[in-house]
């Protein structure tokens, strides 16, 4: 199963959860407030002009 992430708007906490692409919520493990999938840095760094690479953080 794949990583995503979740924010919770009630308590202001950002976690990593493995579920399914499907699931768009889930309960939050601090509050039990519904949490709601968000992109992640990484989802946002890849290009879309379809060369298949991601800049990369790491100098080099």
């Amino acid at each position: 199963m794949p990583l995503y992430e979740f924010y919770c708007s009630q308590c202001q906490k950002k976690y990593e959860e493995l579920c399914s692409s499907l699931v768009e919520q889930i309960d939050c493990p601090e509050c039990s407030n519904k949490a709601n999938k968000v992109f992640s840095a990484f989802q946002m760094g890849r290009s879309s002009t379809g060369s298949g690479t991601a800049p990369s953080s790491c100098g080099g």
